[in-house]
């Protein structure tokens, strides 16, 4: 019985090691001529970012390329950018960050992004949905 009892405890303690912790947070917001979702992934102590942004208007072509600058607004953890980004077909920029940090980011954090084109800018606030 003692014996079976140390196995349990040992395969327990074995499967708990391996769990993963993983969590997704989405934040999401639009302008007038752009609207964004970034996704934070966080698994395993490190954190990654896919980003969306999508173009509302019906002049695509007149928009070669452009940049965006995407950061926390208090505490600055998330601050990263883009340049020379382009459309596709349906007027969607995808992004998808090769690095990783120490997870940071929390559901309460408010981002807020900035895109320029052309010659014209346009900034708004991405939150947790």
């Amino acid at each position: 019985m003692k014996k079976s009892f140390v196995l349990i405890v040992f395969l327990v303690s074995l499967l708990s090691a391996c769990h993963t912790n993983i969590n997704d947070l989405t934040f999401v917001g639009e302008g007038e001529n752009w609207s964004a979702e970034v996704t934070v992934h966080q698994t395993n102590g490190e954190e990654t970012y896919r980003f969306q942004l999508n173009n509302k208007g019906n002049n695509l072509e007149e928009i070669d390329t452009f940049r965006y600058f995407v950061e926390s607004k208090d505490n600055r953890v998330i601050n990263y950018s883009v340049n020379n980004a382009t459309l596709n077909q349906e007027g969607v920029h995808y992004h998808k960050s090769l690095s990783s940090n120490s997870p940071s980011t929390s559901v309460e954090d408010e981002l807020v992004i900035k895109v320029e084109w052309n010659d014209a800018s346009e900034s708004f606030d991405l939150r947790s949905k």
